[in-house]
């Protein structure tokens, strides 16, 4: 008798377990087909539109687009980004290697400092720096080229407005993403090696050749594609420098056949985004290629591993000089044009008559502005709670479900990373603009295409902390009776919590100040506070533009400090930065 009881009591867990199973493949297909809905659609309505002239999406495909691309100068577009990227990829990796490696293997004075450069470099807004150099040095007689004549005696004519200016300014925007992508290498990695090779007779250099190098090679190559992808998706430099440098760069081009004129074309705007993304999808390929059999360089460590700490000697104050002069990049425009917000005259002296609130007050009465205010903060809001949701059941899915399915969750939700987000924004307004959805010109249509943008950052919070997470607890939930929702959000959701928290903090105040996709979607109905800051820079009131990028400056700096509470200094990079690592 007892053991019949038993018996049917077993049959009955495994129903139940077969049931909430059948359950969670349901809420798979669910998140599955919410991830398609935000990458496929726009990317094939672009393609399309790629292949079809004029106005409408007809039958009608003809070539004219990739025709008129190269008509308009696609090979020195090519031969430009790739200068660019090549360029800046060379200074990021230069100066964020040599930064990280300062402050995880050497003796360097004041080594902390590195940690405070790569977390300001993340909260500072990117646009707010670039339009502080531009106020200061763009055209080689801006007001820090009148400092430097007044004290020097000679004018230098420092013009940033310049193919080298790009290179140097997103090289330097981009150090924090190095510095993050090698210092959780560096920490881990055993100088055994390296004393090895040094008591066997080995030189410095040599020891670096055939020993440090070979070990830390995948993470570098990995580093080099990492950021030559992020360079060529770059908007802000090359719109805001670029066209006045006459260079020429993809997201430049695409920004311009949209905006350049009364009617935008939209085939060739699609030609440029299928061609830019073609190429990209190929460095990502090259990257894993690259990548692959990186278990040849792997160290185990444990009690043995050797804490060999470089001493500089006399030169160990050089990192913190490097250091100090990235801060004052980071921090010097974006302050000066918190200084030049309250001043009558950009440009003027320090003195108490100089100073007023009238910017301010012209910005407040400037139209759209309250607008601005309110849709930037619902868009963002919206975007970080949404992201957050959506990030958390994938990520559960990816890592708690069985077969295929959770593969292909994963995959569909890392396919944004290769998309600039100003070709993943033109997608969606084609999709929305020939969609019978009445959604183009909404704020609604704005936060899915954030959400899209942003799905892959939070998949790099959630993600990992799901996966040290013992699935005994959700299978102990199921057998006392627990539904799939109640498992997610009453055991999973408290254990991920801060990462889930994190996670939407990090998509609000990048939401904030986002540009590129913005550009693209917004109308003058539902203004954004960056694309206003755009506008406003466009039109040349650079007194309304300094206290708008004060604004801009100060939000994103408190919510980056939030940010940064919940997701610390050693997940930034995987979330903030990955291109191409899926899980």
């Amino acid at each position: 008798m007892g053991g019949a009881r038993l018996s049917s009591l077993s049959r009955q867990l495994g129903e139940g377990v077969k049931r909430l199973r059948g359950r969670e493949s349901v809420l798979a297909v669910i998140v599955l087909l919410a991830l398609i809905y935000l990458t496929v659609p726009p990317l094939f309505v672009m393609l399309w539109k790629s292949f079809v002239s004029g106005i409408s999406l007809g039958l009608h495909f003809s070539l004219g687009g990739y025709r008129s691309t190269m008509q308009n100068g696609l090979g020195i577009t090519v031969i430009q980004t790739l200068e660019f990227a090549l360029g800046s990829t060379v200074v990021t990796l230069a100066v964020g290697s040599v930064i990280a490696w300062s402050t995880v293997r050497t003796d360097a004075a004041m080594r902390w400092l590195g940690y405070v450069v790569a977390f300001i470099g993340f909260a500072v807004p990117g646009l707010v720096n670039i339009i502080g150099w531009i106020i200061l040095f763009g055209n080689g007689n801006g007001v820090g080229d009148t400092w430097l004549r007044h004290f020097l005696g000679f004018h230098l004519a420092l013009n940033i407005e310049t193919m080298f200016g790009m290179i140097m300014m997103e090289g330097l925007l981009n150090v924090p993403v190095v510095f993050f992508l090698l210092i959780g290498p560096l920490r881990s990695f055993n100088a055994a090696f390296e004393e090895a090779a040094l008591i066997h007779g080995g030189k410095g250099v040599t020891v670096l050749r055939k020993v440090t190098l070979p070990l830390l090679k995948p993470v570098i190559l990995s580093a080099v594609i990492l950021i030559a992808i992020r360079t060529i998706q770059g908007f802000e430099v090359p719109v805001l420098l670029g066209v006045p440098a006459g260079a020429s760069i993809f997201t430049e081009e695409i920004y311009n056949s949209i905006h350049g004129s009364l009617i935008p074309n939209y085939s060739i705007a699609s030609a440029f985004g299928v061609v830019l993304v073609v190429g990209l999808v190929i460095l990502l390929i090259l990257e894993t290629r690259f990548t692959q059999g990186t278990r040849r360089f792997e160290v185990i460590s444990g009690r043995g591993n050797v804490d060999r700490t470089i001493r500089l000697g006399r030169f160990r104050w050089l990192p913190t000089a490097l250091n100090m002069l990235l801060l004052v990049f980071f921090l010097l425009p974006c302050l000066y044009v918190v200084l030049a917000s309250f001043q009558k005259r950009i440009g003027a002296s320090f003195r108490s008559s100089s100073f007023t609130l009238s910017n301010y007050t012209t910005l407040l009465h400037t139209s759209g502005f309250v607008t601005a205010i309110r849709d930037t903060i619902e868009v963002a809001l919206g975007a970080a709670v949404a992201t957050a949701l959506l990030t958390l059941l994938a990520s559960w899915v990816s890592v708690r479900g069985r077969g295929p399915l959770s593969k292909v969750v994963n995959f569909m939700a890392n396919i944004p990373l290769v998309i600039p987000g100003i070709v993943m924004g033109f997608g969606f307004l084609l999709f929305y603009l020939y969609s019978p959805v009445p959604l183009f010109g909404t704020l609604l249509a704005i936060g899915i295409a954030f959400v899209s943008m942003f799905v892959p950052y939070g998949i790099r919070y959630v993600r990992p902390a799901l996966m040290g997470i013992s699935g005994e607890l959700e299978e102990a939930a199921r057998v006392s009776g627990a539904s799939g929702m109640q498992v997610i959000f009453k055991i999973v959701l408290p254990l991920v919590k801060s990462s889930v928290t994190g996670t939407s903090l990090y998509v609000f105040f990048t939401s904030f100040r986002e540009l590129a996709m913005a550009s693209i979607l917004v109308t003058a109905a539902t203004p954004l506070l960056s694309t206003m800051l755009l506008d406003q820079l466009v039109n040349g009131d650079l007194n309304v533009v300094s206290a708008l990028g004060a604004l801009i400056f100060v939000v994103s700096a408190l919510v980056g400090l939030l940010a940064f509470r919940f997701i610390g200094f050693q997940r930034v990079a995987p979330a903030a930065a990955t291109v191409g690592d899926t899980p």
